[in-house]
């Protein structure tokens, strides 16, 4: 039985590998590279999304953080007010999910710029966008849409950073100078 086991796992593996390649190729690099402009022009960047998305959205401000850029995570007891020149980026596969949606409304009202990562364009979070990037993640199951969407979005933003760490000429020292290092 575990070698059954063993292979199905394999089998799941590169089936959700499959996918998710196949997203990325859908993907508009184009969005992503505007993004990659947009954060270090902004003042202060906030990232926000709710369970898995949020993950996704915090490993993204660590990244923007080891960038040597100010990156703030909505609800921690440190984060900042945020205001104009500033920028949100909200991650949600659905854009339904309430809590994202209210913090890109309140970032607006405070003249933020907000940047909607999501599989839905056309959703209630997306109309609070001043720029959508669509990861085009589609599957019947939604939980093999929300991880196709999770993991495309978290190597997508890696993508970004990797541009900014060449625009922002980031060497190594600098990098791992501003790696967490209490852990």
């Amino acid at each position: 039985m575990p070698d059954q086991e063993v292979s199905a796992l394999k089998q799941a593996g590169r089936s959700l590998m499959g996918r998710i390649d196949a997203v990325m190729a859908a993907v508009d690099w184009d969005s992503f590279l505007a993004l990659a402009t947009m954060l270090p022009r902004a003042a202060k960047t906030f990232v926000v999304g709710a369970g898995r998305s949020g993950l996704v959205a915090r490993s993204f401000g660590m990244r923007l953080m080891h960038a040597g850029l100010p990156a703030f995570i909505p609800g921690e007891t440190i984060t900042p007010a945020t205001g104009t020149n500033d920028l949100l980026v909200a991650i949600s596969c659905t854009g339904q999910t309430g809590f994202t949606a209210y913090l890109a409304h309140r970032a607006r009202d405070f003249g933020a710029k907000v940047v909607v990562i999501t599989a839905e364009p056309d959703s209630p979070l997306a109309r609070e966008a001043d720029m959508v990037v669509r990861v085009p993640a589609s599957d019947p199951d939604i939980v093999v849409r929300a991880a196709v969407f999770e993991h495309t979005t978290s190597l997508c933003l890696d993508a970004v950073f990797n541009v900014l760490a060449e625009r922002l000429k980031i060497d190594l020292d600098a990098f791992r100078a501003r790696h967490a290092n209490l852990e």
